[in-house]
């Protein structure tokens, strides 16, 4: 096998590589897209659980209240 032989089939494999590398990158930037969404609405997840412990509190404190002057009054 002379020297131009091996240079062509090793241009040819850095080729296969270098197709195989692009397909491996734009694979991670999907995945990053997907990460930062997931990442995204576990936010508003998050924020919508303190949101409605919030008002869950709010309205045990009026029953409380409620509770409290029924007692009272009654």
């Amino acid at each position: 096998m002379s020297e131009a032989e091996r240079l062509a089939k090793l241009e040819v494999r850095s080729d296969e590589a270098d197709r195989r590398l692009a397909s491996v990158h734009s694979r991670i930037d999907k995945l990053e897209v997907k990460i930062d969404r997931l990442l995204e609405m576990a936010n508003l997840g998050k924020g919508s659980i303190w949101l409605l412990l919030k008002a869950a509190a709010f309205i045990a404190a009026i029953g409380a209240a409620f509770a409290w002057a029924w007692e009272r009054f009654n």
